[in-house]
C-alpha cells in the first residue's frame, strides 16, 4: 500500500519539525517521520532568545534566561560579559523537540515514530512499527542530523565533524554560562559549562579524539567537580557548504551542516534553514532554498570560520581578546555580531577588523 503526501519529513527535531510545521501551515499534506520520541540531542540547549519571537514559541519552555556569559581565558583568566540586550534562553532538548512537533502536527502534519531505508526519487520506505510504509511524495526533506542516513544513502557522504564529549551533572558547578578556551582545554574549539535545570550540562570539542576523555577529565578538575562524571560521545557537523539539495531533496539543518562556525549555535540557524526551504517548495522553485539561505547567512558563517581560525589558534590571541572584552565597547561590537545584528562584507574586513582589536589598549 502506498500512502501519498506533498512533502515527506525525515527527522524531527528543530530544522525537521519547523519545516513540517509550516508547510502543513500552508495546506501541504506532510508526513514527518521522527526515529525515536525518547531521543534527547545531546546539546547544552541554549537558543537565542529572538527565536521565541520569530517562530512565534511559547516563552514557558525556556528553562533559564541567560543574561551574562563568562570567558575564561588559557590562564583561567576570565571575563563576564553583559547579554541583557541580547539574552540567550536555555531549554530542554527533549521537551523543546516534542513541544516543535506538536506545534506541526497542531497545524495538520502526521507525524509517526519510525525510520527511514530508502528512496527512489518518488517513493521512500519508511519502516515503523514492525511495518514497512510505502510513501510517495513530491518533495523530500533531509533533516536527520549529522548522522543523516538519508544524505548517506542517497549521497554516499556525511557532514565533516568533530567529536565532543559531555555530560549532564547535579552539581551547581555555575550561575551562569562559561566557555573555556585554549590549546589545553579544548584544542582549536572550547568546552563549555551551562547552567541547566538540573545542575549543570558540561562538555568540550576536541579535535584529536585520542585526547578527548583526557581533555573532559582535567575540564571537570579545572570546574570544581567533584568526581569526573562519565561522559557521552556526540559529533557537531562542521559547516561547508556543499549540500543544499539533490533533485527534489533538501537537507536543513544538521544534515546540511548548518551549524555556526566558532559558536557551534544549530538550533536558532536549522529552524532559519527551515523557512527558507518552505519558501522554496512554495514558490516550486527549489534552487531558491540555497539562493535564501547564502543570501542571508554565508556572509555570517564565513566570518565565523575565519574567525574561528584566526583567534582560537594561539592561546596569546585568545588570552588577549578575552582581556579585551573588558572594555564595554569591544563587548557590545562581539555581541552585535554574535547575534547577528552586524557581520562583516568580507574575508578582508573581518580579518581589519581582528587586526584592529588586537590593536587595542588593554
Amino acid at each position: 500500500m502506498i500512502k501519498n503526501y506533498d512533502v515527506l519529513v525525515i527527522g524531527g527535531g528543530p530544522a525537521g519539525a519547523t519545516a513540517a510545521r509550516f508547510l502543513a501551515q500552508k495546506k501541504y499534506s506532510v508526513l514527518l517521520v521522527q526515529k525515536s520520541f525518547t531521543f534527547e540531542k545531546p546539546c547544552g540547549g541554549g537558543v537565542l532568545l529572538k527565536a521565541f519571537d520569530e517562530f512565534a514559541l511559547d516563552k514557558e519552555k525556556i528553562l533559564h534566561q541567560v543574561n551574562s556569559i563568562k570567558f575564561v581565558a588559557p590562564s583561567l583568566f576570565g571575563v563576564a560579559v553583559n547579554l541583557e540586550k541580547e539574552p540567550l534562553a536555555i531549554v530542554n532538548r527533549l521537551e523543546f523537540d516534542a513541544y516543535l512537533r506538536t506545534l506541526a502536527q497542531n497545524e495538520g502534519a502526521e507525524i509517526i515514530e519510525g525510520y527511514f531505508k530508502s528512496y527512489d526519487g518518488q517513493h521512500a520506505s519508511i519502516k515503523s512499527n514492525g511495518s514497512e510504509l510505502r510513501i510517495k511524495s513530491k518533495y523530500l526533506i533531509a533533516a536527520d542530523g549529522v548522522n543523516s542516513t538519508v544524505r548517506k544513502v542517497l549521497t554516499g557522504t556525511l557532514p565533516r565533524r568533530v567529536l565532543t564529549l559531555y555530560a549532564k551533572v547535579e552539581e551547581p558547578l555555575t550561575a551562569q554560562c562559561e566557555f573555556w578556551f585554549g590549546k589545553d582545554i579544548a584544542q582549536g574549539y572550547y568546552a563549555w559549562s551551562f547552567i541547566h535545570h538540573k545542575g549543570a550540562h558540561i562538555g568540550l570539542a576536541c579535535e584529536d579524539e585520542s585526547k578527548a576523555h583526557k581533555f573532559f577529565d582535567d575540564f571537570c578538575e579545572k570546574l570544581g567537580a567533584s568526581h569526573s562524571p562519565k561522559a557521552k560521545g556526540y559529533y557537531i557537523p562542521l559547516w561547508e557548504d556543499n549540500l543544499y539539495r539533490k533533485d527534489n531533496i533538501l537537507f536543513v539543518g544538521d544534515a546540511a551542516g548548518q551549524v555556526s562556525p566558532f559558536t557551534y549555535e544549530g538550533i536558532y540557524y536549522a529552524m532559519r534553514s527551515a523557512l527558507y526551504a518552505v519558501d522554496a517548495i512554495v514558490d516550486g522553485d527549489l534552487d531558491k532554498y540555497k539562493e535564501l539561505w547564502q543570501k542571508n547567512l554565508k556572509k555570517r558563517f564565513k566570518a565565523m570560520k575565519l574567525l574561528q581560525k584566526l583567534l582560537l589558534r594561539w592561546d596569546w590571541i585568545i588570552e588577549r581578546v578575552i582581556k579585551l572584552l573588558q572594555n564595554t565597547k569591544i563587548h557590545q561590537a562581539a555581541l552585535r555580531f554574535w547575534s547577528g545584528k552586524s557581520t562583516p562584507t568580507s574575508a578582508l574586513q573581518t580579518i581589519k577588523k581582528i587586526i584592529k582589536l588586537l590593536s587595542q589598549k588593554i
